[in-house]
């Protein structure tokens, strides 16, 4: 999936969860991406719905019902042992402190970095439990032009580091909401003076920032 399919699809679930819009207006606004927006769209509000299905309470009280005959009929012939507890409680410890000392170390990491990824993959799950999702890509938009200012002279990784603070500006611009635009555009002039004064031009990139 491109950056610009990739925004775009991040935009319209935004505005569908939120109720501002649906899956035919979302299409309707982006009729070069159809064809591809349309099966990503409906699969993922059949998820949404999905986890907004609750049991009836007597559903819940024949199941409750059944798996206690079933675990009577199935009665548990061993129990694990206290040592092996313990042995698993301290290896999920041991674990969770890797993963987590991982996600720190990867948050100073550049493209091209071992760790790059990792920091990509740890934001995203961060996004998704964010309360307020702008204020999230405005974080990260922050962090992708800095990253583009530090890899700026390398030839390798700058493209890297561009499509990655492009992606974010294609999602800035495609805001429909008056009050978040309001919030976006004085980040994205604040942004676009920062490269200047770092004497960072991308062309490419002028077009999404303000005038």
């Amino acid at each position: 999936m491109n950056n610009e399919l990739e925004a775009i699809l991040d935009v319209c679930l935004d505005q569908i969860e939120a109720g501002r819009s649906d899956i035919e207006e979302c299409l309707g606004r982006y009729p070069q991406h159809a064809e591809e927006l349309k099966p990503m769209l409906m699969a993922a509000t059949k998820l949404v719905r999905g986890r907004e299905v609750v049991p009836d309470p007597a559903y819940k009280a024949r199941a409750r019902t059944q798996l206690n005959i079933f675990m009577q009929q199935n009665p548990q012939s061993k129990r694990i042992s206290p040592v092996l507890w313990r042995f698993a409680i301290t290896f999920a410890t041991v674990l969770l402190l890797f993963l987590a000392s991982g996600i720190a170390f990867a948050q100073s990491a550049l493209p091209g970095d071992a760790l790059y990824n990792w920091k990509l993959t740890s934001e995203n799950v961060w996004r998704v439990t964010s309360m307020d999702r702008l204020s999230y890509d405005i974080m990260l938009s922050n962090r992708r032009m800095n990253e583009l200012v530090s890899v700026y002279g390398n030839e390798t990784l700058r493209p890297r580091a561009v499509a990655n603070y492009e992606k974010l500006l294609i999602k800035f611009n495609a805001e429909q909401d008056a009050n978040k635009r309001g919030r976006i555009e004085p980040i994205l002039r604040a942004q676009h003076q920062a490269l200047i004064n770092a004497g960072v031009s991308i062309p490419e990139l002028e077009i999404y920032f303000p005038p």
